[in-house]
């Protein structure tokens, strides 16, 4: 489990601004350096590259690195649109941390950029003898780069916002989720008490919306600063409305503040310590391919094997390590994760043989889990699928 620093410092890099920035501050230090090394080329070398070969450049780059983005922003838009109105609207916020596409693009803007500072220092006469030679030789390294972006596009487009690249996506997003969870059921804290914790000061919630993240650390250190002890009521994946309670400590209000601050509460479900939303993206994907409309089981058989690879991923009974010693937390509810997964696509798709096989042969390799509850929930659930599968269905099954 990474500190909390770190894991919001990481989600702000997977946005494209940040990159684009970090491009773009690379080519202004890059013209900067044209400007400083001017005075190390050796004589008689800027007679050979003048500085209609510079501006020439330049020019190209300039003219053309606009056209690409605005271009590329097309696709990527397109993309987009094509995953959520195809496979599920949830599956958006994993393009949207798609660093390939952000290298690509902050490239491309940044080339761009360069360019268009470049010509206007040198219309300005600012780049002058040998100075022009350095900035030849950064404006090579500029195209180099914008060639193996586009390289690295062409390579890209080729599954962007397929369903293979898609739902591959939000499989490795889940089996982080889901092995973590596995390692940390409760997050490195104690599992929670109601019964004890509700004799405690209740807290609310100033927010309506999903439990994104919870920042244990700093739950932590506030609880041992305050020598209280914070019990958390929500898991992360759960909606909660502004005034539900958010969860019980015995101490001030700067444990208030910090459960307020350090459980973050947004309209948007998160990946990170959150295996059910992947799990539900899934999910998703395989009940539109049962719809009537799309008729497409083969899809949802497909869907089904990456949940039980998720699923079957680890293979150890959770042995819970305390790291947070004063904060106490919900489980992770393996029922509930079963049941929003393989018992929705069995609703759905109930009535294809092909799911009902694969469904059952998910479940009967869960129910061999060494995980008891993991395994338990599986054969309760396969108990409930079978009655309501009608007996043509089975018979094809078996």
């Amino acid at each position: 489990m990474l500190p909390t620093l770190f894991r919001r410092l990481h989600a702000f890099s997977r946005r494209l601004i940040v990159r684009v920035l970090l491009i773009t501050l690379w080519s202004v230090i890059a013209i900067a350096l044209a400007k400083i090394l001017g005075g190390v080329i050796p004589l008689g070398l800027k007679e050979r590259i003048g500085a209609d070969s510079v501006d020439h450049i330049l020019s190209i780059i300039a003219n053309s690195m606009l056209t690409v983005t605005t271009f590329s922003l097309t696709v990527m838009v397109a993309s987009h649109q094509s995953v959520s109105s195809q496979w599920t609207p949830r599956a958006h916020q994993i393009l949207l941390q798609d660093t390939t596409t952000h290298t690509v693009l902050a490239t491309f803007v940044g080339a761009y950029l360069y360019a268009l500072v470049a010509i206007i220092m040198r219309e300005s006469q600012v780049f002058k003898g040998e100075e022009l030679v350095i900035l030849f030789f950064m404006t090579i390294l500029v195209v180099l780069m914008i060639v193996v972006a586009i390289v690295r596009w062409i390579m890209h487009l080729e599954l962007l916002g397929s369903l293979i690249e898609t739902s591959g996506r939000i499989e490795k997003k889940s089996l982080e989720a889901y092995d973590l969870r596995c390692n940390y059921p409760t997050l490195g804290a104690h599992p929670l008490d109601e019964e004890r914790a509700s004799r405690l000061r209740e807290v609310t919630s100033d927010k309506t919306g999903y439990v994104q993240q919870v920042y244990q650390d700093r739950l932590q250190d506030a609880a041992k600063e305050a020598g209280a002890d914070i019990h958390v009521a929500r898991p992360v994946g759960a909606f909660v409305f502004r005034g539900d309670i958010l969860g019980w400590t015995d101490g001030g209000d700067a444990c208030v503040e910090s459960m307020h601050t350090n459980i973050s509460v947004g309209s948007l479900r998160n990946y990170a310590q959150d295996p059910g939303f992947g799990l539900l993206n899934l999910t998703e994907i395989a009940q539109r391919a049962l719809s009537p409309g799309i008729n497409d089981p083969g899809t949802a058989v497909d869907m089904t094997g990456r949940i039980a690879r998720v699923l079957l991923s680890n293979q150890v009974e959770p042995d819970p390590e305390i790291v947070h010693d004063r904060l106490y937390m919900p489980t992770l509810d393996r029922h509930a994760l079963l049941r929003e997964t393989i018992g929705a696509i069995a609703r759905h798709g109930r009535a294809h043989p092909e799911v009902v096989l694969a469904l059952s042969s998910t479940l009967a390799a869960l129910s061999r889990h060494q995980d008891s509850e993991l395994a338990a929930a599986a054969r309760d659930l396969d108990a409930q699928i079978h009655k309501r599968i009608d007996d043509d269905v089975l018979e094809q099954v078996i």
